[in-house]
């Protein structure tokens, strides 16, 4: 067993003598907006609800995208009801939509979803808070859904996993070896609960030991050496409920799937001086051989309500056994710094990192929400979603990789900011991270759920995506002066964008249109260059990205 602790002088002192670094590297990357559900979308509690993976579909390779969302309370007959629930997307390998839609899982908060394979079938295990009224239904549970071509279908609902009167986080996390649920009872402590693919076939619910005060708690199966030896272990990341401290601990996999605790082994913890933790993120290599890995994101913050002062620090503390290091500082995980700022903001966004391993699990990229100004959107305090990436691939110590400070999304969002990041690498044997995000919009509820795939080996969030190629939607002339037109294919809603190659929105509009009605976009303040047109219409299935030159 070791400790790691993050002493007053590394929060208040290095970190507070770092430099501020501002993300400088725009991304071109299209947002694609996920199923429309009707009426207004919460963001998920979870930062981890969205995630994707290769299936074997009706039309053969598929994607199957899924992203969870928490749903305001509305009243039905003078009694309030909650609308959460789940969206699904398949697609193409060329990401042309086949099918979307969506469930409702009502009174859920805290979604977490990931998908898993059994026996040649997918699906998808949900978790989460139910927040009813009735106190002796209220508690945390799961949820077991098959996916075929008519979408989402029911195994079992409503799998009791522990009453709680209070809202506690709850985590989920699957890979070909099994499956795993954490979840926080306040003022009881935090469970694990572990499973067999086969038939989602769980164990006992677990109580960690001398847990009672710990908050906040994430999950992952790591295969391979180190820690309890025994080749699977859950790490498992939480706070102490004063937010001030954070610990990550083991428990061997197979002791939880048979309702024991006896390998719970603390393995790192960290205190700060004062400023406040968000809730850790830990994730592992979904599949690997060699000795104990495993990352965290986790990130400080303090505000100053008078003085509106905000100061951020963000880092991943990263564990590689690989890395031989100098004897004994080996044994300990890596710290790296990855930002610290300080600005001022009439009110504050915690960052709330998320974190992945790439499929070669030599590379991890840490995202989070920011409202500092950056080179791409300078003079606003709005939320963004920046990442960075670090090198992890145990020749030598974990550092962030030069030039990798990049932004997500180039359209800022303050209504609803949430930011979701696929922790399944080569479970889901998809090339490439999900990410997944809220982005304003000028209509009610004033926000979307957008995502976008980066590609592994792209160092930033440029790189091209797979988008579907609409042959009956042609925009003209190209190259363009002052006008570009389109003729819509078909009735529906069209979002129409133009983004410089810097990454710089110059134009968005959303219409209603008719089919055969001509779209024109006039651009006599345009400079010239070259620009990506993005034009996308869900009820007719138009995903289209095209490159323009204005003269």
């Amino acid at each position: 067993m070791y400790k790691h602790l993050l002493h007053a002088t590394l929060l208040g002192g290095m970190l507070g003598s770092m430099t501020p670094v501002l993300a400088q590297t725009p991304s071109i990357m299209p947002d694609i907006q996920l199923p429309a559900v009707p009426g207004p979308v919460l963001r998920p509690e979870n930062s981890s609800s969205s995630t994707m993976q290769l299936i074997n579909g009706a039309s053969g390779v598929e994607n199957l995208f899924i992203h969870s969302w928490d749903g305001p309370v509305t009243s039905v007959n003078g009694l309030p009801e909650y609308h959460s629930g789940i969206a699904w997307r398949v697609t193409d390998v060329n990401g042309s939509t086949i099918n979307e839609d969506f469930i409702y899982i009502k009174h859920a908060k805290d979604i977490d979803a990931v998908i898993y394979e059994d026996g040649g079938a997918y699906f998808v295990l949900a978790a989460y808070y139910l927040d009813v009224s009735d106190p002796t239904l209220r508690g945390h549970y799961y949820d077991i859904y098959k996916f075929d071509a008519s979408g989402l279908s029911p195994v079992s609902n409503l799998n009791l996993l522990t009453l709680s009167p209070n809202f506690g986080r709850i985590n989920v996390d699957a890979t070909v070896y099994g499956l795993a649920i954490t979840w926080c009872v306040p003022g009881t402590g935090i469970y694990v609960k572990a499973g067999d693919l086969a038939g989602a076939n769980f164990g006992p619910d677990v109580l960690l030991p001398n847990t009672s005060t710990r908050v906040d708690p994430d999950i992952c199966i790591r295969r391979g050496g180190g820690g309890s030896g025994t080749g699977l272990d859950l790490q498992i990341a939480f706070l102490e409920n004063s937010l001030t401290q954070f610990f990550e601990y083991r428990v061997p996999f197979y002791d939880v799937l048979s309702g024991s605790s006896a390998g719970f082994t603390q393995e790192m913890a960290g205190s700060s001086p004062g400023p406040k933790f968000c809730p850790p993120r830990i994730d592992c290599p979904d599949k690997w051989g060699g000795e104990q890995r495993w990352a965290i994101a986790l990130a400080g913050y303090e505000y100053n309500s008078s003085t509106n002062v905000a100061t951020e620090w963000v880092y991943a503390i990263v564990k590689n056994e690989d890395w031989p290091g100098v004897p004994p500082l080996f044994t300990y995980p890596t710290m790296v710094d990855l930002s610290y700022v300080t600005y001022t903001t009439s009110w504050f966004q915690p960052p709330n990192p998320v974190i992945a391993y790439n499929n070669q699990q030599n590379e991890i990229t840490v995202g989070w929400m920011t409202k500092q100004q950056t080179a791409v959107i300078p003079g606003t305090n709005s939320v963004k979603y920046v990442a960075k990436d670090v090198k992890d691939d145990g020749a030598a110590m974990p550092a962030v990789i030069p030039g990798s400070y990049n932004m997500i999304s180039n359209a800022p969002c303050d209504v609803m900011p949430v930011l979701a990041f696929s922790g399944q690498d080569l479970h889901s044997n998809f090339d490439g991270l999900h990410v997944a995000f809220s982005e304003y919009v000028p209509y009610a509820p004033f926000y979307n759920i957008k995502y976008k795939d980066r590609k592994w080996g792209l160092s930033t969030f440029k790189g091209a995506a797979k988008m579907e190629v609409t042959q009956n939607l042609q925009v003209s002339p190209n190259p363009f002066n002052n006008t570009l037109s389109f003729v819509a294919t078909g009735e529906g809603n069209y979002t129409i964008s133009l983004t410089s190659l810097e990454g710089r929105v110059v134009y968005n509009h959303k219409e209603m249109l008719t089919a055969g009605q001509r779209f024109q976009v006039n651009t006599p303040g345009l400079a010239a260059g070259t620009y990506m047109m993005h034009i996308v219409s869900p009820e007719n299935k138009i995903n289209k990205m095209e490159q323009l030159v204005k003269f």
